[in-house]
């Protein structure tokens, strides 16, 4: 224990003596401190997402109980989301009825009429250009701030409006404007949890993303590994042994070590107090929302040190260190590839021996981490190997490629660990993101919408067929707006002799034609359209009609709980029947279709309007502009954006964290390998140096340098390429998907890997310029 101690320490002083010294040990604390900060951020994922749950349930308006009557404690809500620009608007109008209504978190007070409490992002969205459309449709004055408790993120869109002409029936039910009365502020967080097949993609995805970081953690540790090598060279000549080396080897990467969970720390405090400005792919979070959790905050502070301590040991199992030098600085024997195969050889016997079915068990679970861990890290094993191969061969060429092979052949364990964690991370990313693509069948529906006859709609009650007129007559008259139908349907129509409603539909020929198949349609006709398209559900059958029959347009005899007065309209001697067709927003509807000059829609009771509307393909502005045309006609009112699927929500939140994990993983991926190539640069500072002195021009070095990081970019993608294929194949033959991969995500996946490459290199030049020069020949 004591030779221990005293090897530490000595180690321990050369981490921290001198400028050389220092900037090694900076080096290696900064590379350990960013991976630190990205596993905390990691650890406080659960809680932030539950932290966001949390404030969308203690907001929450809903109201899902009997009646109620107005009392001081209740108040009138309407539903006024709306979405600008493909992002959701969080909007209620309210107007209380009592002076005992509690207000949701973040909001001061309720706001009185014709005022509204706006969050922080939609009052700067509002006071901008692009937000003029937006603003029409909130006609308030803003008098006040949301605050952080009621938003779900610092970049939500969210507002308060009062409005005193809210109202609802004398019985307290849903008026036809969706206006309710509530008296419950706030509910509790309801989760369904996760299907087994989106917990095996959550599981994956949080593998996939943590491998990579331990990765770079065993490469950063190892930074100025040549020069320390020649340290214990020098070691060695007065007197230590090979045991005792190793000890002060490990001692200088533990001072590293524990200032980068010290720096990390420091990161992570520092980034999470501008994380409230950032918004990445639509999802953004308050400081106080990232807490670690302490109990693997304290495993983090003790695993990284023993990490870098076991690695560095590790990395010395093939140096001779002798008193007149390193045998690495010679060359180095040839790789086994034998041993380099038992880790994706074990792991991939885990995967095929994984149960997956109706659930998904602890103990699957653990294979199931087991075997991709074992499979990534097998890429990072089997690369040394493949790049000795490659390189090996290489001679010839122009003089910048030569003195990159060169240095390639000589080093290129170095170059294969630079590129190691690029390599991971894409083969990770390129099979959960094939296992995505495999599985999105099961959650992605098929809307049925045509987008080739409507690409938005307007599905919604109004107040009568005047209201609907005038908002589908300022629809038409909206710039981008090709054309709008109209359709006008009451589903509450009492036929005599039946207790089965009637749905009435009133619309012109040219929007009757879109909902059912109607081929000789004409003015004043009249068409009974009872049974739904083939393959669709016969869940909405119409009684039997007669023409001269009349029917009741108030039905009376269908609410017998509130006096009604009849209206009577005879059904006209034209009826025919029709065949149903599905309408452009992908429902059949099944009712009497009829023309306003066979019956005036004023006389409907209840009205529904559905509208289709074709957009100008060419005016990304023409979808906004439509949605605040009927918000100023019918506040309230919304249109909906036609899209030809729709994809489940959890599924999409988990592929949105899998693609900000991966942006967030291979920024910190190019930041160590920028800082790991400009080590590498100083330890051959006198190198470089001579090589000027001789006349070698800087563009040939700096050329040199980029055929260093090319080619080990282009093996270590390949072999990503191929692991991440091999792995994406297991994972979905273990959810019994079709073996299927997309090429445009695989070759983004490459590309961003590359990128990755590339900017790390560039950010090591102005290092490479500054080290090409004369006083590189000083030495001491």
């Amino acid at each position: 224990m004591t030779a221990w101690l005293r090897d530490l320490r000595l180690g321990a002083r050369f981490a921290v003596s001198g400028r050389e010294g220092w900037f090694r040990t900076l080096l290696t604390a900064f590379g350990v401190g960013c991976a630190v900060a990205l596993l905390m951020l990691a650890t406080a994922l659960p809680g932030m997402m539950n932290s966001r749950n949390t404030r969308g349930a203690e907001r929450d308006l809903s109201y899902y109980g009997n009646p109620l009557a107005a009392s001081a404690t209740t108040i009138l809500v309407r539903d006024a989301n709306t979405t600008f620009h493909g992002d959701d608007v969080h909007g209620e109008w309210v107007k209380p009825e009592g002076d005992r209504v509690p207000t949701p978190p973040g909001l001061p007070a309720w706001p009185t009429d014709g005022t509204m409490y706006v969050s922080p992002a939609l009052r700067a969205l509002l006071a901008s250009p692009e937000g003029a459309l937006l603003k029409q449709r909130l006609p308030f004055r803003d008098v006040g701030t949301v605050g952080d408790a009621g938003l779900v993120g610092p970049g939500e869109l969210a507002y308060y409006a009062g409005d005193a002409a809210l109202t609802v029936p004398a019985d307290g039910s849903r008026s036809q404007n969706s206006t309710y009365r509530t008296n419950s502020i706030g509910g509790h967080v309801i989760t369904d949890g996760l299907s087994p097949m989106l917990m095996l993609l959550t599981v994956i995805t949080f593998v996939v993303l943590l491998v990579p970081i331990g990765v770079f953690l065993a490469t950063v540790v190892r930074i100025g590994g040549e020069r320390r090598d020649r340290r214990l060279a020098a070691l060695r000549l007065v007197g230590v042994d090979i045991r005792g080396t190793h000890r002060v080897a490990a001692g200088e990467a533990l001072v590293g070590a524990v200032l980068g969970v010290a720096s990390g720390f420091g990161i992570f405090l520092l980034a999470r107090q501008f994380v409230a400005a950032v918004d990445l792919l639509g999802l953004s979070v308050f400081p106080s929302d990232i807490a670690p959790q302490a109990g693997l905050v304290g495993w983090i502070s003790l695993v990284v040190p023993l990490l870098a301590v076991a690695v560095t040991t590790f990395s010395l199992r093939g140096v001779t260190i002798e008193p007149l030098g390193v045998m690495r600085s010679s060359t180095p024997p040839r790789r086994r590839l034998w041993w380099r195969l038992l880790a994706p050889a074990v792991g991939a016997a885990l995967l095929l021996s994984t149960s997956f079915g109706t659930t998904f068990s602890s103990t699957a679970q653990r294979q199931l981490i087991a075997g991709v861990v074992l499979l990534l890290v097998g890429v990072t094993m089997l690369l040394p190997w493949v790049m000795e191969r490659a390189v090996g061969r290489m001679n010839g060429g122009p003089v910048p490629v030569q003195l990159g092979s060169r240095r390639l052949q000589l080093s290129g364990g170095t170059a294969s660990r630079a590129v190691s964690g690029v390599a991971v991370a894409v083969a990770g990313a390129i099979a959960v993101q094939s296992l995505f693509s495999a599985a999105s069948g099961q959650f992605t529906t098929d809307t049925g919408r045509d987008l080739s006859r409507a690409q938005a709609g307007i599905n919604g009650s109004v107040e009568d067929a005047a209201q609907a007129t005038a908002v589908v007559s300022k629809l038409r008259g909206t710039a981008g707006v090709l054309g709008a139908t109209s359709l006008l349907s009451d589903y509450s129509v009492a036929v005599p002799g039946s207790d089965q409603p009637l749905t009435v539909l009133v619309g012109d020929c040219t929007t009757l034609v879109e909902y059912a198949a109607i081929t000789d349609c004409s003015d004043g006709g009249a068409y009974l359209v009872n049974n739904p398209p083939p393959g669709e559900p016969a869940n909405d059958q119409q009684p039997a009609l007669h023409p001269g029959e009349k029917v009741d347009l108030r039905g009376a005899a269908l609410d017998t709980s509130h006096p009604i007065r009849p209206d009577y309209w005879k059904i006209p001697a034209s009826l025919r029947s029709a065949p149903a067709r599905v309408g452009p927003d992908g429902m059949p509807r099944t009712g009497l279709f009829v023309t306003p000059a066979t019956l005036d829609p004023q006389r409907l009771g209840g009205v529904f309007l559905t509208s289709a509307i074709r957009l100008a393909p060419d005016d990304p502005d023409a979808i906004e502009r439509a949605r605040t045309a009927v918000a100023v006609a019918i506040p309230g009112l919304d249109v909906d954006s036609y899209s030809a699927t729709k994809i489940d929500r959890k599924f999409s939140n988990i592929q949105r964290g899998l693609m900000v994990g991966a942006i967030v993983t291979l920024l910190l991926i190019a930041i160590g390998m920028a800082v790991s190539t400009t080590e590498q640069l100083r330890e051959r500072k006198r190198l470089l140096a001579v090589l000027v002195a001789f006349g070698t021009k800087r563009s040939t070095l700096a050329l040199s340098v980029l055929w260093q990081s090319a080619v080990p970019v282009v093996i270590g993608l390949a072999l990503a390429l191929a692991g991440g294929l091999g792995l994406g194949a297991l994972l979905m033959r273990m959810t019994s998907s079709s073996i299927h991969f997309d090429w445009g995500v695989v070759t983004t996946m490459l590309g961003a890997g590359a990128g990755a490459v590339a900017v790390a290199t560039l950010l090591s030049l102005p290092a490479l310029w500054r080290l090409m020069r004369a006083d590189g020949l000083r030495t001491e």
